[in-house]
């Protein structure tokens, strides 16, 4: 099978060949009685006619191949544009916006102007530039999943995006096309998650040894004090409780402000699925 690109220049060729094989002996033995001059006109009008044809038959598939990369062409912007991720094309060296889609625009809150007179550098914190410019330079053939990054928006808001990118050249330069998902939510909740479990995990610590640890001084100081032989002994056995008592008391209070810490986070969980 041949490809769709050498369809037509091998058609016109064997139609070609096929014209030139037989026009010629058909005009001969159709008009062998007329003078050779004559007949050499004809040959040359068939040859006209031939280029005629062919000429108009070019003409309109090069016009229907041109409406259908005109269509393709608007599909695929259709695609870019419309996409509801943000999307943008970065020139590899400049770190330049060639291009952004609507999305990113709402998102960002940028203009596209301003973003085509931006580097990726400006919708990153200052810690993140020198990775990210290098993560962009790196040549990988393919589609690359490049991992979730820290965003700014132009209010100043931090955002995290999830971004795959692919190299292409876009009119002759070398581009990367960018698609970044919005995974805020999902970190910031992931985070939340985190700090409940490190809360509950210093609360079941507190409780397991800081707890036991300040009462089981305070069983056994109490049993000495009972078999106290002096009233210094007594005192100073009592003092001993007090300080543990004490000690007590401040692990109660840690346990009780992470308690309520872990409440604050429900009662903001409610609020948002509210």
């Amino acid at each position: 099978m041949l490809s769709k690109s050498l369809r037509i220049p091998v058609g016109f060729l064997i139609t070609g060949l096929l014209w030139a094989w037989f026009s010629d002996p058909i005009i001969t033995l159709f008009f062998k009685e007329i003078n050779i001059h004559i007949r050499d006109m004809i040959r040359s009008g068939n040859d006209f006619i031939f280029v005629g044809i062919i000429s108009i038959v070019l003409y309109y598939r090069i016009k229907h191949q041109q409406k259908q990369l005109s269509v393709s062409e608007k599909q695929y912007r259709r695609l870019f544009e419309l996409n509801p991720n943000p999307m943008a094309v970065v020139n590899r060296e400049s770190l330049q916006f060639v291009e952004v889609n609507r999305s990113a625009i709402e998102l960002y809150g940028y203009t596209s102007d301003e973003f085509l007179s931006m580097t990726i550098n400006d919708i990153r914190p200052h810690e993140d530039r020198q990775k990210a410019a290098d993560a962009l330079k790196m040549r990988e053939y393919g589609l690359r999943r490049v991992g979730t990054w820290r965003h700014l928006k132009k209010n100043g808001e931090q955002l995290y995006m999830s971004i795959v990118s692919y190299d292409i050249d876009f009119n002759k330069m070398p581009c990367t096309l960018v698609m970044a998902n919005n995974v805020t939510g999902l970190v910031l909740k992931e985070e939340k998650i985190k700090s409940q479990n490190e809360a509950l995990h210093e609360i079941a610590w507190l409780n397991s040894h800081e707890v036991r640890k300040s009462l089981c001084s305070v069983m056994s100081l109490t049993a000495l004090l009972k078999d106290a032989s002096s009233e210094f002994e007594r005192s100073e056995y009592i003092r001993m409780i007090e300080q543990c008592t004490n000690e007590l008391d401040d692990v109660l209070k840690k346990t009780n402000n992470r308690v309520d810490q872990l409440k604050e986070y429900n009662k903001k969980d409610q609020l948002a699925v509210h």
